[in-house]
C-alpha cells in the first residue's frame, strides 16, 4: 500500500525529479525500489506517448552511467537507454546491460542501431552475458547480410553456451535448457550453424515487423540444409542406424517431422496439411515424427496421424541421446517448418505453400484424411460415443438436436497482457451473443470451447460453457468439433482442427501475416485496422509489405499508428449466417459485386485457400476496404497492387 502510494506521488513530479529519486533508491539499494519502479512504468509510458523524445536522466548520470542506464531501461524509456549507453560505452564496460539495450532495440524494430552498438565490443564467451550478446550480433549481422560475421558470433555463443548448438526451426519446440550437444552438432559445420541461425532469426524479424526479411532467411536455412545434403551423408550412431534399419528407412529417404509441428493444435493442423502434400506429389521419402510426450499439444488428435508416418517418442520409445541425435539430423533432412520448395521450384512460406496445396486438393475433390481416421479409430469405439452421448444427455440435448461449436481467443491462455504480443488476436465475448442466439432460435445449440479460465458464457438456453464443465478432456475438444453442424472461430489453432475434420467454418475477427490453409466451405471476416486518421487499411494493403508484417505483433501495429477493431455484432451474425444457411450464403456468393474485386487485389488467387471472404463484410466496408482505382485487369498484377500499397 505504502508503495503504491509512493508510485502516485511520484507521478505528479516532474519527470527528471521523478527519475532522479528513483535513481538513489537503486543506487543505495533501498527496500521496495523495484516495485517503485514498476509502479511508475505506466506512467512513463503515458509520457512517452504523447512526447517519444521526452528525457528522464539528466547531469546525475554522469555519475551513475551504469545504474541509470539500467533504471531508464526498466521503466521503459528504452531509446534514451541506449543513448546513455552509447554516450558513456558502456556496452563494453558491461556486456549484461549491453544485452538489454541491444535486446530492446532489436525488438522496437531499430535493428542498425542495435548492431553499431554492439560492433565494437570484444566477445570471447567468457561470460553467459558474453554469450547471449554473441549471439544477438549474430541474428543482426546476419541480417545485415554479414554471413561470415555472424558465423564467427555464433561460434564464440556456441562455445560458451552449448544451448546455442542445438538444431532450431521454430520456437514451438519448447526447447530446455542445459544441451548436451551430439558428435552431429559438431560435423553439421558452418552449414549447420546457419541453418539454426536463420531459422532463429527468420522467426525474431516476423515478430517485430520485418517478415519480408524472414522469408528471405528461412530460403537461407533451406539452401543450407541442401548444402549439406550434398556433401556425404553424416555418420551417425550404431544406435541410430540400428533404429532407422528397424523402421525400415534408409539415410537418404529420412525425412525428420520435428516436435514444434506438434506443441500447439494449430500445428498439428498444419501438419496434416504437410501430409496432404505428400499426396499431391509435393514431396517424398519416409517421414519420422520425433516429440517428447509433455509436449504435445493434443494427444487424441495426434493419434490420427499413426498411420501417416512412423513415430518416435523421445523418453518413451527411444532414449534421449537417441531422440537428440535424430532431432539433429533435420539440419540434413529435416522438413522445414517455415517454408516450402513446390514443385516448381519456387521457395515459399509453408503457410502459401499450404494455401496453394488446399485449393489443389479441393479442386481434385479429395476427401479430408483426418476425418476418416477420426471415423475409423473413435467413431467405432464404444466407450467415445458412450461418453459422448451421456455428454450431450447431461446438457438436455436431444439425439437429433444439432449445435455449432464456438471458440474466442481470449488472453487467458498464454496469460497475455492487453496490447502486447498477439493480444490484438482477442475478441470480446459479448460481440457474438446475437449470433448465438440466432443459432438456438433456429433449434441449434451453441457449445463454447476453450480453457476453463476463458470468460464465461451468460446464462443462456441451449448454450453449453463446455470450457468449465468436468466434460472437459483432449478427446472431446475432438469430439465435439468432428459432430458439428458447424464452427466458429478465428485465426486459431483450434480452427486448423475444424479445417482438418471438413466442419463447414465461419472464421471472424482474423487477423493474420499468413496466407490461411482454409477450404471452400470457410466464409470469414477481417479485424478492421485504421489508421490515426480513420483510414482503413485496404486489402491489399494488408497482403502485402510493409502493413502484411506490421500486423504480427500488437506493438508492432502500435508503434505504426494502427489499431485493429474488433467484427461486431452484426458482421459476426453475417458470417455465421452465410455458413449455416444454404440460402444465405448461395445467395452472398452470387449477389456480391464486389467478390472479384477483392480476388484481384491479393497477391495470390489462393491467398485464403480455396475460402471467401463474408459478402456482407465486403458489402459494408467495400468502399474502404478495396481499391476501386485497380478494379481492371492491372489489379491482378502483384507489382501495380504493391505500388498503390505503399
Amino acid at each position: 500500500m505504502l508503495i503504491a502510494k509512493a508510485a502516485r506521488l511520484l507521478n505528479l513530479l516532474p519527470p527528471r525529479l521523478a527519475f532522479l529519486i528513483l535513481l538513489f533508491c537503486e543506487v543505495g539499494r533501498l527496500r521496495g525500489r523495484r516495485l517503485l519502479e514498476s509502479g511508475y512504468q505506466g506512467h512513463v509510458a503515458g509520457l512517452l506517448a504523447h512526447d517519444p523524445d521526452r528525457s528522464f536522466s539528466g547531469s546525475v548520470t554522469r555519475y551513475f552511467p551504469v545504474e541509470a542506464a539500467e533504471l531508464l531501461l526498466r521503466i521503459g524509456a528504452d531509446r534514451e537507454a541506449h543513448d546513455v549507453v552509447a554516450e558513456y560505452g558502456l556496452a563494453a564496460r558491461s556486456p549484461m546491460l549491453a544485452n538489454m539495450v541491444v535486446r530492446s532495440l532489436f525488438e522496437q524494430g531499430e535493428l542498425e542501431k542495435a548492431r553499431r552498438l554492439v560492433s565494437n565490443v570484444t566477445l570471447r564467451g567468457c561470460t553467459e552475458a558474453e554469450c547471449h550478446l554473441a549471439f544477438l550480433k549474430a541474428m543482426l549481422d546476419l541480417i545485415a547480410g554479414d554471413e561470415a560475421g555472424a558465423l564467427e558470433s555464433m561460434s564464440v555463443a556456441c562455445r560458451g553456451l552449448p544451448d546455442y548448438m542445438r538444431p532450431h526451426q521454430n520456437m514451438a519446440s519448447r526447447p530446455a535448457g542445459n544441451y548436451h550437444p551430439n558428435p552431429l552438432d559438431f560435423t553439421c559445420g558452418a552449414a549447420g550453424r546457419l541453418f539454426d541461425l536463420c531459422n532463429f532469426t527468420g522467426q525474431r524479424v516476423t515478430h517485430i515487423g520485418y517478415g519480408d526479411l524472414g522469408v528471405g532467411l528461412f530460403a537461407r536455412a533451406l539452401a543450407a540444409q541442401s548444402e549439406l545434403r550434398a556433401k556425404a551423408p553424416p555418420t551417425v550412431s550404431a544406435d541410430v542406424d540400428l533404429l532407422l534399419q528397424r523402421l525400415g528407412i534408409p539415410l537418404e529417404q529420412l525425412r525428420v517431422i520435428p516436435e514444434e509441428w506438434t506443441t500447439q493444435i494449430g500445428h498439428l493442423g498444419m501438419l496434416d496439411i504437410l501430409f496432404r502434400m505428400r499426396e499431391l506429389g509435393w514431396w517424398t521419402g519416409k517421414p519420422l515424427i520425433v516429440l517428447r510426450p509433455d509436449f504435445v499439444a493434443n494427444r487424441a488428435f495426434f493419434r490420427l496421424f499413426e498411420e501417416l508416418a512412423d513415430i518416435v517418442v523421445i523418453g518413451e520409445t527411444v532414449t534421449h541421446a537417441l531422440g537428440e541425435e535424430l532431432l539433429s539430423l533435420q539440419r540434413w533432412y529435416g522438413m522445414n517448418f517455415n517454408v516450402f520448395r513446390l514443385p516448381s521450384g519456387d521457395v515459399v512460406p509453408f503457410q502459401e505453400a499450404g494455401a496453394l496445396a488446399m485449393v489443389e486438393w479441393e479442386q481434385e475433390g479429395r476427401r479430408h484424411p483426418m476425418r476418416d481416421a477420426y471415423d475409423r479409430i473413435y467413431a467405432t469405439d464404444p466407450k467415445v460415443q458412450d461418453d459422448y452421448r451421456r455428454m450431450r444427455e447431461a446438457w438436455g440435448m436431444k439425439p437429433d438436436d444439432w449445435y455449432v461449436c464456438l471458440h474466442i481467443r481470449d488472453s487467458s491462455h498464454y496469460s497475455e497482457v492487453d496490447g502486447t504480443g498477439q493480444t490484438h488476436r482477442n475478441a470480446p465475448l459479448e460481440t457474438y451473443l446475437e449470433a448465438i442466439s440466432n443459432i438456438t432460435r433456429r433449434g441449434g445449440w451453441v457449445i463454447k470451447l476453450g480453457g476453463p479460465n476463458a470468460p464465461r458464457l451468460p446464462p443462456l438456453d441451449r448454450a453449453i460453457d463446455y470450457a468449465q464443465s468436468a466434460f472437459r478432456s483432449e478427446l472431446m475438444d475432438i469430439c465435439l468439433i468432428r459432430n458439428a453442424r458447424a464452427f466458429i472461430g478465428t485465426t486459431s489453432g483450434l480452427t486448423n482442427v475444424a479445417i482438418s475434420l471438413g466442419i463447414p467454418s465461419a472464421l471472424v475477427n482474423c487477423i493474420t501475416t499468413d496466407p490461411q490453409l482454409w477450404n471452400g466451405d470457410v466464409r470469414f471476416a477481417l479485424k478492421p485496422v485504421r489508421l490515426a486518421d480513420g483510414t482503413m487499411l485496404t486489402q491489399a494493403q494488408l497482403t502485402f509489405s510493409p502493413w502484411r508484417w506490421r500486423v504480427f505483433d500488437a506493438c508492432v501495429l502500435s508503434r505504426n499508428g494502427a489499431q485493429p477493431l474488433n467484427n461486431t455484432s452484426d458482421e459476426i451474425l453475417a458470417v455465421v449466417e452465410e455458413v449455416i444457411d444454404p440460402a444465405s450464403r448461395a445467395a452472398g456468393d452470387v449477389a456480391s459485386q464486389r467478390l472479384s474485386q477483392w480476388k484481384q487485389q491479393l497477391p495470390r488467387p489462393h491467398y485464403y485457400g480455396a475460402s471467401r471472404i463474408s459478402a456482407y463484410y465486403l458489402e459494408k466496408y467495400g468502399s474502404d476496404f478495396l481499391l476501386p482505382q485497380l478494379a481492371g485487369r492491372s489489379a491482378g498484377r502483384p507489382g501495380a497492387i504493391a505500388a498503390a500499397t505503399r
